[in-house]
């Protein structure tokens, strides 16, 4: 999972939000009903990706 960066912030009354970003890129994103849910997913999330090869499409300008 080097590289992925996990993020989980609350959004309000039993919401919490996830991001996994590669690169400045979002890869995977969701929500849980606890921090500890959403943290959990996140790992999970960053983990499927890697497993998936880890690849992602960069915006070319």
């Amino acid at each position: 999972m080097h590289g992925c960066d996990l993020a989980v912030f609350w959004r309000g009354p039993d919401l919490w939000s996830w991001t996994v970003t590669v690169a400045g890129e979002q890869v995977r994103s969701g929500s849980a009903r606890t921090m500890v849910g959403a943290q959990d997913a996140a790992v999970r999330a960053a983990k499927a990706h890697t497993d998936d090869g880890g690849r992602i499409q960069l915006p070319l300008f």
